[in-house]
């Protein structure tokens, strides 16, 4: 049997306790009070929206529970919208940044240089530059980041809600000043966004969303380390090692596919007016305002129709009205909809916050019988 001396107790002793001290830091930096802002709802607002020139590295969790089925063809994004993103992250502007989605078999980077998006693929060894415009694209990892996810829901939230003060919190070493956007039009499922930012530059750290009648936020984004400097140009530049494939893929044109499937959107649907997209898309549309909004885009021939069974397949509730029927998915926070009409034509995907009653409205508003010209 070993003898531990007196001071071998002692030296161990001050090892644990100094191990101790130094796990709790977080939860004692966390316990201390916060000084609390004195900048009002409107100047942080303004602030916040003006914050894209401020740069930033740091890393980033995000987590989604939409509870939306996996489609085919889509994983990707349905695990994006249901689950825990990890993502280190360097911005020096807009036009020049880089996200690293942290994933089991390695990692997963999304640069943006100038006027040309790049995707590297560490399981494949595959760096490929994507070139064209994106006038619609599928959700990726970069917006669910605390400054992209929290400037774009500031905005989309202008004139919808009711505007106020939370109280400050400690975010990754910052003092942040929060804010929060109350949605009044009762047809949207958001409840309130919840922002926490830099005060002075208005830097987004952390974002909630909470869906009505949701205790917990149905999206959170916060960052756990963050410093406001700037990353060099190489950090945001990729630089191919050598035997790494490089391609480059050219975006569909969006416009050739879907304009044309079907009749002109109308002016008006469920109460709600029509917003273009983009002016290239006169077939994809938006309507209503503010955290109110959906998207309607025809799916043309058998895009339609297999989106339509897959849907079904998944889980979606079917709801048939006179002129047509409508697979509805519906979470705490997006609702989904697909219709078709009896008289034939496009498969139309209605999606957005709000509630499956808007959108079923919306979908009946679709189901028009073709004029037949003589």
């Amino acid at each position: 049997m070993s003898v531990v001396s007196g001071q071998a107790w002692l030296r161990w002793a001050a090892v644990a306790c100094g191990t101790a001290a130094l796990c709790a830091l977080p939860v004692i930096a966390g316990a201390l009070p916060v000084p609390q802002s004195p900048v009002s709802a409107a100047v942080l607002r303004a602030r916040i929206l003006a914050s894209g020139h401020v740069p930033y590295q740091g890393y980033a969790e995000s987590t989604v529970s939409l509870g939306l089925p996996i489609l085919p063809g889509l994983r990707g994004v349905s695990m994006l919208l249901d689950g825990t993103t990890d993502q280190y992250t360097w911005y020096r502007s807009p036009a020049h940044w880089r996200a690293e989605v942290s994933t089991p078999a390695g990692e997963n980077d999304t640069y943006q240089a100038g006027a040309v998006t790049y995707q590297w693929d560490y399981s494949n060894n595959l760096l490929t530059r994507i070139v064209g415009s994106e006038p619609v694209r599928l959700p990726r990892a970069a917006d669910l980041l605390p400054p992209a996810l929290g400037r774009r829901l500031l905005a989309l939230g202008a004139g919808s809600g009711r505007i106020s003060r939370l109280p400050s919190r400690q975010i990754a070493g910052t003092a942040a000043a929060g804010l929060q956007v109350r949605a009044t039009d009762p047809r949207t499922t958001i409840a309130a966004v919840d922002i926490w930012a830099d005060p002075a530059t208005g830097l987004p750290v952390a974002v909630q969303v909470f869906a009505r009648g949701t205790a917990r936020p149905v999206v959170t984004s916060e960052f756990l380390q963050l410093s406001e400097s700037r990353p060099a140009m190489s950090v945001v530049t990729p630089h191919p090692a050598p035997g790494v494939g490089v391609t480059t893929a050219g975006l569909p044109d969006v416009s050739q596919v879907l304009n044309g499937t079907g009749p002109p959107l109308p002016g008006r649907l469920a109460g709600f007016a029509q917003t273009r997209i983009h002016d290239d898309l006169t077939a994809v549309a938006a309507y209503g305002t503010g955290l109110s909004r959906f998207a309607v885009i025809p799916l043309p021939g058998e895009v339609g129709a297999q989106a339509m069974s897959t849907a079904l397949g998944a889980g979606a509730e079917l709801d048939e009205f006179p002129d047509g029927k409508a697979a509805v998915i519906h979470t705490p926070l997006l609702t989904v909809v697909l219709a078709s009409s009896k008289f034939g034509g496009p498969v139309f995907l209605l999606a957005g916050p709000v509630t499956p009653a808007v959108l079923l409205r919306a979908a009946s508003g679709l189901m028009v019988e073709p004029v037949v010209l003589p």
